[in-house]
């Protein structure tokens, strides 16, 4: 958005500029028009040689002929001035409505995963239901969402409880469940996102009657 806000903003001055040294070449034509039909009031006197034989006739249609070529000359520079102002004029108009409108609308983030970081092989992360979560709903997470996050257990038959942590370095007695889910042969807990949480690190482990916290 940052990116075309700039692009627009670059080209609206580039069409302002053009409008601006448009207008100005627009006026000075204009003068120079004026100018000239000021001029073509007053008399002309023709620079009379000893050896030059004026033939009325012939001067005045000269004139005349002159006098069409400058007029049609000067007609055409204005109107290819007049239409580019106009031009130029409806560009910087609708570059400043594009402007506002790129300021006004909301910025997009394209969104990014807050599970993006997992320790501990065999992790599962599942909504309430106990559904588990795809990648694309891993990415809508939000702060205060309940989620379950479950490791899930081997073959073994000694494998007693877990303990799961998040976003922590050092191991909790809280960290351990016993809760377990038949359907999708976890150990979970329950979490709920906290608000400013922009990843979860999650580590598991399974306990092992036998051999304890296995992994360690």
């Amino acid at each position: 958005m940052e990116d075309l806000g700039f692009f627009l903003t670059s080209i609206n001055k580039i069409s302002l500029l053009a409008f601006m040294v448009t207008f100005g070449f627009l006026g000075y034509e204009i003068y120079l028009f004026q100018k000239e039909r000021k001029e073509k009031t007053k008399p002309r006197i023709p620079n009379f040689n000893e050896n030059t034989v004026i033939n009325a006739s012939q001067s005045k249609v000269l004139l005349t002929q002159e006098e069409k070529a400058v007029k049609k000359s000067n007609n055409v520079v204005i109107v290819v001035l007049s239409v580019l102002l106009l031009v130029f004029g409806l560009a910087t108009v609708i570059g400043f409505k594009k402007i506002n409108r790129a300021e006004n609308e909301p910025l997009q983030v394209s969104p990014t995963p807050i599970v993006n970081f997992i320790n501990s092989k065999g992790i599962k992360i599942l909504d309430e239901k106990m559904v588990p979560l795809a990648d694309l709903d891993l990415n809508r997470l939000k702060s205060g969402n309940m989620i379950n996050i479950g490791i899930e257990t081997i073959g073994e038959t000694d494998i007693d409880m877990a303990r799961i942590k998040v976003n922590r370095q050092k191991w909790e007695p809280a960290d351990i469940t016993t809760a377990f889910d038949k359907k999708n042969n976890i150990f979970y807990i329950k979490y709920t996102v906290a608000t400013g949480e922009s990843q979860l690190k999650i580590d598991a482990q399974l306990h092992s009657k036998v051999d304890g916290w296995l992994g360690e």
